[in-house]
């Protein structure tokens, strides 16, 4: 699959588009199954998804993954950091790369002080 692939294989959701992560990045499938679905919830208009629902399924993601072991969680950071790549240089849209670098900061994962720090590298 190449990068033209992605932007060929895209799911529409509300406004923007959820690409499809490529096999070769080897994610793990369950990861990229809650990413699919938490974008969709957190991307959907409201015509499409109540707003009040999908953020009440998006508080239990958070829960959920709030309960992670901290080593799940470092693999769980190094994946998405892969895809976080991948999307930068596949020419992503910026919400969908921002929605992938944020997802566990969004899942109450890390601080406010951390997130601010990650901006800083990123913007050097």
């Amino acid at each position: 699959m190449t990068e033209d692939d992605d932007l060929e294989l895209e799911d529409e959701v509300g406004e923007g588009k959820v690409p499809v992560v490529p096999e070769e990045l080897d994610i793990d499938p369950f990861l990229l199954a809650l990413l699919h679905c938490t974008a969709f919830l957190d991307f959907a208009d409201e015509d499409t998804v109540d707003p009040a629902a999908a953020s009440d399924v998006l508080e239990h993601v958070g829960l959920y993954i709030q309960h992670l072991p901290p080593d799940q969680l470092g693999e769980i950071q190094e994946q998405l950091d892969a895809i976080e790549e991948h999307g930068r240089s596949a020419g992503w849209p910026v919400d969908i790369v921002e929605f992938v670098r944020d997802f566990l900061y969004n899942c109450g994962i890390g601080d406010e002080e951390e997130e601010e720090e990650e901006d800083a590298e990123a913007d050097d």
